[in-house]
Parts: C-alpha cells; sequence; structure tokens
C-alpha cells in the first residue's frame, strides 16, 4: 500500500492496480478549535465520521453520475474507502454558495446577512500554505491553472452538480447551504473529483436550525 495524498479528512492510496478515496474520522476547524467545514486544521476525533462520509460520498457521486455528470468515482471498497480513476487534479477549489455562511460572512462582514440568498460560485487557489486564496476568473487563467473553456465548463458542472443535490436534499426537507467541488482531468476530460460529504458541502435542516455534522447528514439523507 502507497499514501499518494494525505489530506486532513481523507488521503488518496495505491493499493495495486487500484486507486482508493479512504475517509478519516479527523474534524476539522478554526485555530481556535471550533469545529468547521471549512477549517483549515485539525480539531478532533469523531468516531464513525469515516464512515458516515464514505456513505454520503458514494451516495452523491452515484447521483452525479446518474445525471450524466462524469466524476472519478468507481465504487466503494469498504467501509471508509471508496475505489476512484486516478486523474490529473487541478489546483483549484470550485466554492458554490447558496447562502451567506461561514467565510463569506466574515470575508463581507458588515454587507451581508446571514443566510441571505447568494447563488455564486467562486474560484479559490488550492493552497493551504496560502490560505486558498479567492481567484477571479482572470487570474486563474493567467495562472496557468485552467484555461478559459475549462473555467466555464467547471461552472457549468458545479450548477449541474447543485441541482442534482438540490433535488435530494429538498426530498427531505433539508436545504443546501454551500459546497465545494474540485476537479481532474483525465486525457481531455474534465471530471468531478474528491467528494461531496460533511467535510465539503453544508447543510441545514430548518426543523432542527442547524448545520448538521457528518453523522447527522448521513442521517437525514436515509442512509445509516
Amino acid at each position: 500500500m502507497e499514501i499518494i495524498y494525505e489530506g486532513k479528512t481523507n488521503r488518496l492510496i495505491r493499493l495495486g492496480d487500484r486507486t482508493l478515496l479512504q475517509f478519516k474520522d479527523a474534524l476539522v476547524g478554526d485555530a481556535k478549535g471550533n469545529v468547521d467545514p471549512g477549517g483549515d486544521f485539525v480539531v478532533g476525533q469523531l468516531e464513525g465520521k469515516g464512515a458516515a462520509s464514505a456513505k454520503v460520498a458514494a451516495y452523491l457521486f452515484k447521483l452525479m453520475n446518474e445525471a450524466g455528470i462524469d466524476t472519478h468515482f468507481l465504487g466503494v471498497h469498504s467501509d471508509t474507502e471508496l475505489e476512484i480513476r486516478p486523474i490529473t487534479r487541478i489546483q483549484l477549489e470550485v466554492i458554490y454558495r447558496a447562502l451567506a455562511y461561514g467565510s463569506f460572512l466574515r470575508r463581507y462582514r458588515g454587507y451581508v446577512q446571514p443566510m441571505a440568498e447568494l447563488d455564486l460560485v467562486e474560484f479559490n487557489l488550492k493552497d493551504d500554505a496560502l490560505g486558498d486564496p479567492l481567484l477571479e476568473r482572470r487570474v486563474v487563467t493567467k495562472l496557468g491553472i485552467a484555461s478559459p473553456d475549462e473555467v466555464g465548463r467547471m461552472e457549468v458542472i458545479a450548477r449541474r452538480v447543485v441541482r442534482a443535490v438540490t433535488g435530494v436534499l429538498t426530498d427531505q426537507g433539508l436545504k443546501l447551504v454551500d459546497m465545494k467541488l474540485e476537479f481532474g482531468r483525465i486525457g481531455e476530460n474534465l471530471v468531478a473529483i474528491d467528494a461531496l460529504s460533511g467535510d465539503t458541502m453544508r447543510v441545514y435542516d430548518p426543523e432542527k436550525r442547524k448545520v448538521l455534522n457528518q453523522l447527522e447528514l448521513a442521517e437525514g439523507l436515509g442512509l445509516t
């Protein structure tokens, strides 16, 4: 077994001729130790979180594939691992913001109300050392990260993912707050990679009046 990439909440593993995405029980948050899916620090552990994240990720990957959205997902390997296709990663985080929350509120403090409707797609450089800075679309192309055509296609695909995910959330009485998508290349094709789970998307439960954690999200989608 070879570890290809070690992230805060998951790792990529090469096992023979297979590539696996393995989910951890690690919780991320801010420098003060507060749990926040958008955080840059590991702030604790939650038993069963890795398995719950893998269930949600597999469910949403299957949903995307059924909607005709190309992904790197091949199947479930174990309770905490998905088998994926090898890709060339694009160093971007594509953020869809349905509602004003988290870093968006901090960035524009005083100019927007919490949970205000947004319907925005943002691009961030995927680089923890630089704080994952927000990028204007022309900067993405000037830095050589992606072509103008790819930038446009990533936004189109992101909105298709949002429509698919929002549909299942609405059926369960839940609301999408925001989500982080990542993309890679297989040849000339753009594919959605990484995974959507409680680590990369926020979902609000109006009945409980709270943003759900990973275990609650799996339960809310009927996966437990």
